[in-house]
Protein backbone atom coordinates (compact mmCIF):
# COMPACT_ATOMS: atom_id res chain seq x y z
CA UNK A 1 0.00 0.00 0.00
CA UNK A 2 1.68 3.16 -1.25
CA UNK A 3 2.01 5.81 1.95
CA UNK A 4 0.16 9.06 1.96
CA UNK A 5 2.36 11.91 3.15
CA UNK A 6 1.06 13.73 6.47
CA UNK A 7 0.02 17.15 5.54
CA UNK A 8 2.12 19.59 7.93
CA UNK A 9 1.64 23.03 9.58
CA UNK A 10 4.51 24.07 7.48
CA UNK A 11 2.54 23.07 4.37
CA UNK A 12 -0.09 25.55 5.28
CA UNK A 13 2.15 28.29 6.57
CA UNK A 14 4.15 28.34 3.35
CA UNK A 15 1.24 28.82 1.31
CA UNK A 16 1.90 32.43 0.01
CA UNK A 17 -1.54 33.28 -0.83
CA UNK A 18 -2.85 32.67 2.66
CA UNK A 19 -1.42 35.82 4.02
CA UNK A 20 -0.21 33.98 7.49
CA UNK A 21 1.94 35.46 9.59
CA UNK A 22 3.62 33.65 12.65
CA UNK A 23 2.79 35.63 16.13
CA UNK A 24 4.20 32.15 18.05
CA UNK A 25 5.73 29.43 15.40
CA UNK A 26 4.61 26.26 16.06
CA UNK A 27 6.67 23.15 15.15
CA UNK A 28 6.81 22.85 11.19
CA UNK A 29 6.35 19.26 11.08
CA UNK A 30 2.91 18.98 13.33
CA UNK A 31 0.65 17.33 11.36
CA UNK A 32 -2.94 18.68 10.63
CA UNK A 33 -5.82 17.15 10.34
CA UNK A 34 -8.78 19.85 9.44
CA UNK A 35 -9.48 23.12 9.53
CA UNK A 36 -12.65 25.11 11.42
CA UNK A 37 -14.13 28.14 12.26
CA UNK A 38 -15.41 28.56 15.60
CA UNK A 39 -16.17 31.38 18.27
CA UNK A 40 -17.46 29.18 20.80
CA UNK A 41 -16.52 30.05 24.43
CA UNK A 42 -15.06 25.87 24.73
CA UNK A 43 -14.56 25.06 21.23
CA UNK A 44 -12.48 21.87 21.99
CA UNK A 45 -14.79 19.25 22.21
CA UNK A 46 -15.85 20.41 18.49
CA UNK A 47 -12.39 19.80 16.94
CA UNK A 48 -10.74 16.24 15.86
CA UNK A 49 -6.93 15.63 16.83
CA UNK A 50 -4.61 17.87 14.70
CA UNK A 51 -7.29 20.43 13.15
CA UNK A 52 -6.36 24.14 12.75
CA UNK A 53 -9.36 26.59 14.29
CA UNK A 54 -9.84 29.59 12.88
CA UNK A 55 -11.38 32.57 14.84
CA UNK A 56 -12.00 36.65 14.30
CA UNK A 57 -11.92 36.81 18.32
CA UNK A 58 -15.31 37.28 18.76
CA UNK A 59 -15.12 36.49 22.46
CA UNK A 60 -13.00 38.73 22.85
CA UNK A 61 -14.94 42.09 22.34
CA UNK A 62 -15.21 43.96 25.36
CA UNK A 63 -13.35 40.72 27.19
CA UNK A 64 -9.50 41.46 25.49
CA UNK A 65 -8.02 42.28 29.05
CA UNK A 66 -9.40 38.99 30.61
CA UNK A 67 -6.18 36.74 31.22
CA UNK A 68 -8.41 34.24 32.16
CA UNK A 69 -9.98 33.58 29.30
CA UNK A 70 -7.53 33.90 27.30
CA UNK A 71 -5.41 30.75 29.34
CA UNK A 72 -8.98 28.84 29.22
CA UNK A 73 -9.18 29.04 25.52
CA UNK A 74 -5.76 28.03 25.01
CA UNK A 75 -5.72 25.02 27.90
CA UNK A 76 -9.11 23.82 26.08
CA UNK A 77 -6.86 23.72 22.50
CA UNK A 78 -4.02 22.13 23.69
CA UNK A 79 -6.07 19.46 25.67
CA UNK A 80 -8.31 18.96 22.61
CA UNK A 81 -4.86 18.43 20.19
CA UNK A 82 -5.40 21.72 18.30
CA UNK A 83 -2.20 21.87 16.15
CA UNK A 84 -2.56 25.85 15.86
CA UNK A 85 -4.89 29.10 16.28
CA UNK A 86 -5.15 30.99 13.31
CA UNK A 87 -6.46 34.64 14.36
CA UNK A 88 -8.23 36.86 11.68
CA UNK A 89 -7.25 40.54 12.12
CA UNK A 90 -8.97 43.36 10.59
CA UNK A 91 -12.52 42.13 11.45
CA UNK A 92 -12.86 42.72 15.48
CA UNK A 93 -9.32 43.46 15.96
CA UNK A 94 -6.23 44.74 14.49
CA UNK A 95 -4.15 42.97 16.19
CA UNK A 96 -4.22 39.91 18.21
CA UNK A 97 -5.04 40.64 22.10
CA UNK A 98 -2.07 40.76 23.79
CA UNK A 99 -3.83 38.36 26.82
CA UNK A 100 -3.89 35.87 23.95
CA UNK A 101 -0.70 36.56 22.44
CA UNK A 102 0.82 36.14 26.04
CA UNK A 103 -1.43 32.78 27.02
CA UNK A 104 -0.12 31.33 23.78
CA UNK A 105 3.86 32.22 24.15
CA UNK A 106 3.64 30.75 28.19
CA UNK A 107 2.18 27.27 26.75
CA UNK A 108 4.16 27.36 23.41
CA UNK A 109 0.90 27.12 21.68
CA UNK A 110 1.48 28.15 18.34
CA UNK A 111 -0.55 31.18 17.20
CA UNK A 112 -0.86 33.18 13.49
CA UNK A 113 -2.52 35.71 12.06
CA UNK A 114 -4.74 35.29 8.86
CA UNK A 115 -4.55 38.18 6.00
CA UNK A 116 -7.23 40.90 6.23
CA UNK A 117 -7.75 40.34 2.74
CA UNK A 118 -7.83 36.19 3.09
CA UNK A 119 -11.87 34.75 3.45
CA UNK A 120 -11.28 32.07 6.44
CA UNK A 121 -13.19 29.76 3.20
CA UNK A 122 -10.19 29.83 1.47
CA UNK A 123 -7.80 28.84 4.30
CA UNK A 124 -10.69 26.24 5.38
CA UNK A 125 -10.87 24.71 1.58
CA UNK A 126 -7.32 24.49 0.94
CA UNK A 127 -6.49 22.42 4.41
CA UNK A 128 -9.66 20.42 4.00
CA UNK A 129 -9.08 19.65 0.32
CA UNK A 130 -4.97 19.36 0.61
CA UNK A 131 -5.86 16.29 3.32
CA UNK A 132 -8.58 15.03 1.94
CA UNK A 133 -6.55 14.66 -1.70
CA UNK A 134 -2.67 14.43 -0.83
CA UNK A 135 -1.52 13.92 -4.20
CA UNK A 136 -3.62 16.75 -5.64
CA UNK A 137 -1.96 18.59 -3.03
CA UNK A 138 1.41 17.34 -3.64
CA UNK A 139 0.82 18.41 -7.32
CA UNK A 140 -0.21 21.79 -6.63
CA UNK A 141 2.43 21.95 -4.17
CA UNK A 142 5.17 21.26 -6.46
CA UNK A 143 3.55 23.89 -9.20
CA UNK A 144 3.83 26.45 -6.20
CA UNK A 145 7.64 25.60 -5.40
CA UNK A 146 8.14 25.54 -9.00
CA UNK A 147 6.75 28.91 -9.72
CA UNK A 148 8.37 30.16 -6.70
CA UNK A 149 11.63 29.21 -8.62
CA UNK A 150 10.59 30.36 -11.15
CA UNK A 151 10.77 33.85 -10.09
CA UNK A 152 13.95 33.21 -9.56
CA UNK A 153 15.19 34.36 -13.31
CA UNK A 154 13.61 38.01 -12.65
CA UNK A 155 16.67 38.66 -10.09
CA UNK A 156 19.88 40.73 -10.48
CA UNK A 157 21.73 37.46 -9.72
CA UNK A 158 19.52 34.78 -10.62
CA UNK A 159 21.80 31.91 -9.76
CA UNK A 160 21.95 33.22 -6.36
CA UNK A 161 18.26 34.24 -6.24
CA UNK A 162 17.33 30.30 -7.52
CA UNK A 163 19.82 28.54 -4.77
CA UNK A 164 18.15 30.45 -2.03
CA UNK A 165 14.83 29.56 -3.55
CA UNK A 166 15.40 26.16 -3.63
CA UNK A 167 16.96 26.27 0.33
CA UNK A 168 13.90 27.98 1.43
CA UNK A 169 11.79 25.35 -0.60
CA UNK A 170 13.52 22.09 1.22
CA UNK A 171 13.61 23.78 4.35
CA UNK A 172 17.32 23.62 4.64
CA UNK A 173 20.47 23.91 2.85
CA UNK A 174 21.07 24.03 -1.12
CA UNK A 175 24.42 24.53 -2.77
CA UNK A 176 25.52 24.57 -6.38
CA UNK A 177 28.81 22.83 -7.06
CA UNK A 178 31.86 23.01 -9.93
CA UNK A 179 32.95 19.37 -10.91
CA UNK A 180 36.04 20.59 -8.99
CA UNK A 181 33.94 20.96 -6.16
CA UNK A 182 34.47 25.01 -6.39
CA UNK A 183 31.15 26.01 -4.38
CA UNK A 184 29.35 28.76 -7.30
CA UNK A 185 26.22 29.50 -4.49
CA UNK A 186 25.47 27.97 -1.43
CA UNK A 187 22.62 28.37 1.07
CA UNK A 188 21.37 27.11 4.98
CA UNK A 189 23.47 25.33 7.28
CA UNK A 190 24.46 22.05 5.81
CA UNK A 191 27.87 20.39 5.68
CA UNK A 192 28.31 21.70 2.47
CA UNK A 193 32.10 20.62 2.04
CA UNK A 194 31.18 17.91 3.39
CA UNK A 195 28.49 16.82 1.55
CA UNK A 196 30.49 17.01 -1.82
CA UNK A 197 33.03 15.31 -0.37
CA UNK A 198 30.11 11.76 0.35
CA UNK A 199 28.59 13.16 -3.14
CA UNK A 200 31.87 12.06 -5.05
CA UNK A 201 31.70 8.45 -3.87
CA UNK A 202 28.15 8.62 -4.13
CA UNK A 203 26.59 6.66 -7.48
CA UNK A 204 22.92 6.81 -8.30
CA UNK A 205 20.12 8.96 -7.78
CA UNK A 206 18.99 7.81 -3.98
CA UNK A 207 19.28 9.95 -1.46
CA UNK A 208 22.42 10.03 1.20
CA UNK A 209 22.38 10.36 4.87
CA UNK A 210 25.11 12.53 6.09
CA UNK A 211 24.63 12.56 10.08
CA UNK A 212 21.17 14.60 10.50
CA UNK A 213 21.50 15.63 6.97
CA UNK A 214 19.32 13.93 4.36
CA UNK A 215 20.84 14.95 0.87
CA UNK A 216 19.69 14.67 -2.58
CA UNK A 217 21.90 15.60 -5.82
CA UNK A 218 21.51 16.10 -9.57
CA UNK A 219 24.90 16.85 -11.94
CA UNK A 220 24.04 18.72 -15.14
CA UNK A 221 26.15 19.70 -17.54
CA UNK A 222 26.48 23.72 -19.03
CA UNK A 223 28.77 25.20 -21.65
CA UNK A 224 31.05 22.12 -21.60
CA UNK A 225 31.21 22.15 -17.71
CA UNK A 226 29.99 19.79 -15.36
CA UNK A 227 28.05 21.25 -12.00
CA UNK A 228 26.21 19.16 -9.39
CA UNK A 229 22.92 20.86 -7.50
CA UNK A 230 22.39 19.25 -3.99
CA UNK A 231 20.09 20.19 -1.42
CA UNK A 232 20.28 18.79 2.12
CA UNK A 233 17.00 18.67 4.80
CA UNK A 234 16.85 17.27 8.22
CA UNK A 235 13.08 15.98 7.15
CA UNK A 236 13.79 13.05 4.38
CA UNK A 237 9.90 13.63 4.09
CA UNK A 238 10.18 16.81 2.23
CA UNK A 239 13.28 14.86 -0.81
CA UNK A 240 10.81 11.96 -0.62
CA UNK A 241 8.06 14.10 -1.89
CA UNK A 242 9.68 17.02 -3.76
CA UNK A 243 13.28 16.56 -4.02
CA UNK A 244 12.84 15.16 -7.20
CA UNK A 245 10.85 17.60 -8.54
CA UNK A 246 12.86 20.63 -7.10
CA UNK A 247 16.17 19.34 -8.65
CA UNK A 248 14.66 18.98 -11.85
CA UNK A 249 13.02 22.45 -11.89
CA UNK A 250 16.39 23.51 -10.53
CA UNK A 251 18.26 22.05 -13.90
CA UNK A 252 15.65 23.35 -15.97
CA UNK A 253 16.27 26.81 -14.67
CA UNK A 254 19.63 26.82 -14.93
CA UNK A 255 19.89 25.91 -18.39
CA UNK A 256 17.57 28.92 -18.68
CA UNK A 257 19.66 31.08 -17.27
CA UNK A 258 22.90 29.49 -19.01
CA UNK A 259 20.80 30.41 -22.26
CA UNK A 260 19.99 33.80 -21.34
CA UNK A 261 23.32 34.56 -20.44
CA UNK A 262 24.65 33.18 -23.86
CA UNK A 263 22.37 35.62 -25.62
CA UNK A 264 23.04 38.62 -23.68
CA UNK A 265 26.67 37.83 -23.84
CA UNK A 266 26.08 37.36 -27.61
CA UNK A 267 24.57 40.87 -27.64
CA UNK A 268 27.22 42.04 -25.93
CA UNK A 269 30.36 40.66 -27.51
CA UNK A 270 28.67 42.34 -30.96
CA UNK A 271 28.13 45.95 -29.47
CA UNK A 272 31.56 44.98 -28.14
CA UNK A 273 33.49 44.87 -31.42
CA UNK A 274 31.25 47.11 -32.94
CA UNK A 275 32.85 49.59 -30.42
CA UNK A 276 36.41 48.50 -30.94
CA UNK A 277 36.38 48.90 -34.22
CA UNK A 278 34.67 52.21 -34.11
CA UNK A 279 37.58 53.52 -31.90
CA UNK A 280 40.41 51.98 -34.44
CA UNK A 281 38.89 53.52 -37.10
CA UNK A 282 38.47 56.97 -35.58
CA UNK A 283 35.52 58.65 -33.75
CA UNK A 284 35.19 62.62 -34.69
CA UNK A 285 35.44 64.70 -31.32
CA UNK A 286 31.95 66.07 -31.31
CA UNK A 287 30.84 61.66 -30.68
CA UNK A 288 33.24 61.15 -28.00
CA UNK A 289 30.67 61.92 -25.68
CA UNK A 290 28.19 58.74 -27.08
CA UNK A 291 30.64 56.19 -27.36
CA UNK A 292 31.72 56.92 -23.39
CA UNK A 293 28.19 56.69 -22.83
CA UNK A 294 28.04 53.23 -24.80
CA UNK A 295 31.38 52.04 -22.96
CA UNK A 296 29.87 52.24 -19.43
CA UNK A 297 28.19 48.80 -20.70
CA UNK A 298 31.52 47.45 -20.29
CA UNK A 299 32.61 49.03 -16.86
CA UNK A 300 34.82 52.02 -18.10
CA UNK A 301 34.01 55.08 -16.44
CA UNK A 302 34.36 58.22 -19.00
CA UNK A 303 37.42 60.20 -19.42
CA UNK A 304 39.26 57.65 -16.91
CA UNK A 305 42.70 56.65 -18.79
CA UNK A 306 42.29 53.80 -21.49
CA UNK A 307 44.99 51.82 -22.95
CA UNK A 308 45.31 50.19 -26.72
CA UNK A 309 46.57 46.74 -26.92
CA UNK A 310 47.67 44.34 -29.76
CA UNK A 311 48.57 40.91 -28.96
CA UNK A 312 49.88 37.99 -30.80
CA UNK A 313 50.15 34.34 -29.74
CA UNK A 314 54.02 33.16 -28.91
CA UNK A 315 55.69 31.83 -31.52
CA UNK A 316 53.00 32.88 -34.21
CA UNK A 317 50.60 29.88 -33.09
CA UNK A 318 47.08 29.66 -33.64
CA UNK A 319 45.35 31.58 -30.65
CA UNK A 320 43.99 28.54 -28.22
CA UNK A 321 40.10 27.71 -28.56
CA UNK A 322 38.53 29.76 -24.99
CA UNK A 323 41.39 32.30 -24.46
CA UNK A 324 39.32 35.00 -25.46
CA UNK A 325 35.89 33.89 -23.63
CA UNK A 326 38.38 33.69 -20.37
CA UNK A 327 39.96 37.00 -20.77
CA UNK A 328 36.12 38.36 -21.26
CA UNK A 329 35.16 36.72 -18.15
CA UNK A 330 38.02 37.51 -15.78
CA UNK A 331 37.46 41.20 -16.72
CA UNK A 332 33.91 40.87 -15.58
CA UNK A 333 34.58 39.25 -12.23
CA UNK A 334 37.50 41.55 -11.91
CA UNK A 335 35.33 44.72 -13.00
CA UNK A 336 37.91 45.29 -15.43
CA UNK A 337 36.63 47.74 -18.20
CA UNK A 338 37.26 45.79 -20.99
CA UNK A 339 36.57 45.91 -24.99
CA UNK A 340 38.26 43.17 -27.03
CA UNK A 341 38.19 41.12 -30.23
CA UNK A 342 40.06 37.84 -31.77
CA UNK A 343 42.28 39.13 -35.22
CA UNK A 344 43.41 36.58 -37.66
CA UNK A 345 46.38 35.71 -38.62
CA UNK A 346 48.47 37.41 -41.03
CA UNK A 347 51.09 36.45 -43.30
CA UNK A 348 53.81 37.72 -40.42
CA UNK A 349 51.77 36.53 -37.37
CA UNK A 350 49.58 34.03 -35.76
CA UNK A 351 46.25 34.40 -34.17
CA UNK A 352 45.89 37.52 -31.84
CA UNK A 353 43.66 40.00 -29.93
CA UNK A 354 43.28 44.00 -30.05
CA UNK A 355 41.68 45.44 -27.14
CA UNK A 356 41.00 48.64 -25.22
CA UNK A 357 41.49 48.18 -21.67
CA UNK A 358 40.86 50.39 -18.71
CA UNK A 359 44.18 51.76 -17.14
CA UNK A 360 42.95 50.14 -13.57
CA UNK A 361 44.81 48.72 -10.60
CA UNK A 362 43.24 45.51 -11.72
CA UNK A 363 45.02 45.58 -15.17
CA UNK A 364 48.38 44.12 -14.12
CA UNK A 365 46.47 40.49 -12.76
CA UNK A 366 44.57 40.61 -16.02
CA UNK A 367 47.65 40.91 -18.52
CA UNK A 368 49.49 38.51 -16.56
CA UNK A 369 46.61 35.78 -17.34
CA UNK A 370 47.09 37.11 -21.02
CA UNK A 371 50.67 36.75 -20.75
CA UNK A 372 50.31 33.34 -20.79
CA UNK A 373 49.86 32.53 -24.26
CA UNK A 374 50.61 36.24 -25.52
CA UNK A 375 53.08 38.94 -26.41
CA UNK A 376 51.25 42.12 -25.79
CA UNK A 377 51.78 45.73 -26.39
CA UNK A 378 50.50 48.11 -24.58
CA UNK A 379 50.20 51.62 -25.63
CA UNK A 380 50.23 54.87 -23.41
CA UNK A 381 47.27 55.93 -21.32
CA UNK A 382 45.28 58.31 -23.55
CA UNK A 383 41.39 59.76 -22.26
CA UNK A 384 40.61 61.65 -25.71
CA UNK A 385 39.13 58.61 -27.73
CA UNK A 386 39.63 60.50 -31.13
CA UNK A 387 43.60 60.11 -30.61
CA UNK A 388 42.77 56.02 -30.16
CA UNK A 389 44.14 54.99 -33.61
CA UNK A 390 46.92 56.53 -32.58
CA UNK A 391 47.15 54.55 -29.35
CA UNK A 392 46.46 51.34 -31.29
CA UNK A 393 49.56 52.19 -33.57
CA UNK A 394 51.57 52.99 -30.32
CA UNK A 395 50.19 49.19 -28.68
CA UNK A 396 51.25 47.70 -31.63
CA UNK A 397 55.06 49.19 -31.71
CA UNK A 398 55.11 47.54 -27.83
CA UNK A 399 53.73 44.15 -29.46
CA UNK A 400 56.89 43.92 -31.48
CA UNK A 401 59.11 45.11 -28.69
CA UNK A 402 57.36 42.46 -26.91
CA UNK A 403 57.84 39.95 -29.82
CA UNK A 404 61.54 40.52 -29.86
CA UNK A 405 62.26 40.39 -26.43
CA UNK A 406 60.41 36.88 -26.18
CA UNK A 407 62.47 35.89 -28.90
CA UNK A 408 65.63 36.73 -27.64
CA UNK A 409 64.57 34.31 -23.61
CA UNK A 410 66.57 30.93 -23.74
CA UNK A 411 63.46 28.64 -23.28
CA UNK A 412 60.13 31.44 -23.12
CA UNK A 413 57.56 29.69 -21.24
CA UNK A 414 55.24 32.53 -21.88
CA UNK A 415 54.74 35.92 -23.79
CA UNK A 416 56.37 39.54 -22.77
CA UNK A 417 54.32 42.29 -21.83
CA UNK A 418 55.55 46.14 -22.50
CA UNK A 419 54.09 48.96 -22.12
CA UNK A 420 55.20 52.10 -24.55
CA UNK A 421 55.83 54.48 -21.70
CA UNK A 422 58.38 52.08 -19.79
CA UNK A 423 60.15 51.67 -23.43
CA UNK A 424 63.46 53.28 -23.86
CA UNK A 425 64.13 55.84 -26.76
CA UNK A 426 66.76 53.09 -28.57
CA UNK A 427 64.24 50.58 -28.14
CA UNK A 428 61.70 52.67 -29.10
CA UNK A 429 63.56 53.87 -32.37
CA UNK A 430 64.30 50.17 -33.29
CA UNK A 431 60.67 48.82 -33.18
CA UNK A 432 59.84 51.74 -35.85
CA UNK A 433 62.45 50.20 -38.18
CA UNK A 434 59.73 49.39 -40.11
CA UNK A 435 61.10 50.48 -43.84
CA UNK A 436 63.85 48.29 -45.43
CA UNK A 437 65.82 51.49 -46.09
CA UNK A 438 66.03 52.03 -42.36
CA UNK A 439 67.05 48.09 -41.26
CA UNK A 440 69.55 48.24 -44.54
CA UNK A 441 70.75 51.16 -42.75
CA UNK A 442 71.57 50.18 -39.76
CA UNK A 443 73.05 46.95 -40.82
CA UNK A 444 75.12 48.46 -42.83
CA UNK A 445 76.97 50.29 -40.62
CA UNK A 446 78.30 47.12 -38.70
CA UNK A 447 78.49 44.94 -41.95
CA UNK A 448 82.39 45.01 -42.02
CA UNK A 449 82.46 44.69 -38.21
CA UNK A 450 80.07 41.51 -38.43
CA UNK A 451 82.32 39.69 -41.34
CA UNK A 452 84.71 39.17 -38.10
CA UNK A 453 83.10 36.72 -36.20
CA UNK A 454 85.27 37.11 -33.05
CA UNK A 455 85.27 41.08 -33.33
CA UNK A 456 81.50 41.05 -33.03
CA UNK A 457 81.07 39.01 -30.70
CA UNK A 458 83.91 40.90 -28.31
CA UNK A 459 82.11 43.95 -28.97
CA UNK A 460 78.29 42.61 -28.34
CA UNK A 461 79.73 40.97 -24.94
CA UNK A 462 81.72 44.63 -24.01
CA UNK A 463 78.09 46.37 -24.89
CA UNK A 464 75.92 43.88 -23.02
CA UNK A 465 78.25 44.22 -20.00
CA UNK A 466 78.86 47.68 -19.52
CA UNK A 467 82.15 48.25 -21.55
CA UNK A 468 83.90 46.39 -18.76
CA UNK A 469 87.10 44.51 -20.30
CA UNK A 470 88.26 42.42 -17.49
CA UNK A 471 84.30 40.55 -17.47
CA UNK A 472 84.45 40.54 -21.22
CA UNK A 473 87.60 38.43 -20.81
CA UNK A 474 86.51 36.29 -18.16
CA UNK A 475 83.16 35.92 -20.06
CA UNK A 476 85.15 34.96 -23.37
CA UNK A 477 87.94 33.17 -21.74
CA UNK A 478 90.82 35.45 -23.05
CA UNK A 479 93.64 37.83 -21.72
CA UNK A 480 92.33 41.38 -21.33
CA UNK A 481 95.24 42.41 -23.84
CA UNK A 482 93.44 40.44 -25.87
CA UNK A 483 89.93 42.21 -25.80
CA UNK A 484 91.84 45.72 -26.12
CA UNK A 485 93.26 44.31 -29.61
CA UNK A 486 89.96 43.27 -30.66
CA UNK A 487 88.34 46.61 -29.07
CA UNK A 488 91.13 48.84 -31.24
CA UNK A 489 90.36 46.66 -34.41
CA UNK A 490 87.15 47.54 -34.17
CA UNK A 491 87.64 51.08 -33.88
CA UNK A 492 90.13 51.31 -36.85
CA UNK A 493 86.68 49.62 -38.86
CA UNK A 494 84.36 52.06 -37.58
CA UNK A 495 86.45 55.03 -37.74
CA UNK A 496 85.99 56.28 -34.36
CA UNK A 497 86.38 55.48 -30.69
CA UNK A 498 84.36 53.32 -28.55
CA UNK A 499 85.04 55.90 -26.15
CA UNK A 500 82.37 58.17 -28.36
CA UNK A 501 79.02 58.36 -27.72
CA UNK A 502 78.11 58.02 -30.97
CA UNK A 503 79.88 55.09 -32.02
CA UNK A 504 78.51 53.17 -28.65
CA UNK A 505 74.65 54.50 -30.10
CA UNK A 506 75.04 53.45 -33.37
CA UNK A 507 76.75 50.06 -32.16
CA UNK A 508 73.54 49.73 -29.76
CA UNK A 509 71.09 50.34 -32.63
CA UNK A 510 72.95 47.45 -35.01
CA UNK A 511 73.26 44.80 -31.81
CA UNK A 512 70.41 45.76 -29.87
CA UNK A 513 68.49 42.00 -30.49
CA UNK A 514 72.09 40.18 -29.90
CA UNK A 515 72.78 42.42 -26.87
CA UNK A 516 69.15 41.51 -25.63
CA UNK A 517 69.48 37.66 -26.38
CA UNK A 518 72.85 37.51 -24.07
CA UNK A 519 71.30 39.91 -21.17
CA UNK A 520 68.16 37.41 -21.03
CA UNK A 521 70.19 34.19 -21.43
CA UNK A 522 72.49 35.58 -18.16
CA UNK A 523 75.56 35.92 -20.49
Amino acid sequence: MQHKPAFTLADVTNESALGLTAVVPGDPMAVVTGAHTSEIQDPGRWFEPGSVMLTTGLRFVDAETDSAMAERLVTDMRTAQISALFFGVGIYFAQVPPQLVAACRRAGFPLYTVGENVPFHVVENFINQSKSSPDTYLARRAMWMSNELLDSLSAGDPVKALIERLAAACRGTAVLYEETGRIIEATGEGPTRLIFSELAQHHGPEPLTIGRWHVQSKNLVLRGTGFTVAIATRNKMVLHELGEVLLDTTQRLLGAINGINQVAMSRERHENIQLLTALQDGIPVAREYRHWERMRLFRMIPYEPLRAVVATTVGDAALASGVVTELLERATVAGLGLLLAETGETGDAGGGLHAVVADSSVLTDWLALASGALDIGLSEPFTDLASAPEAFREAETARNIARRRTRAAASPAAGTVVRLDDVDPATWLLALRGSPMTADKITAYARELSSDADLRETVVVFLALDQDVAAVAAHLFVHPNTVRYRLRKAEAILGGPLASAAVIANLYLAFQDDILVFQARGG
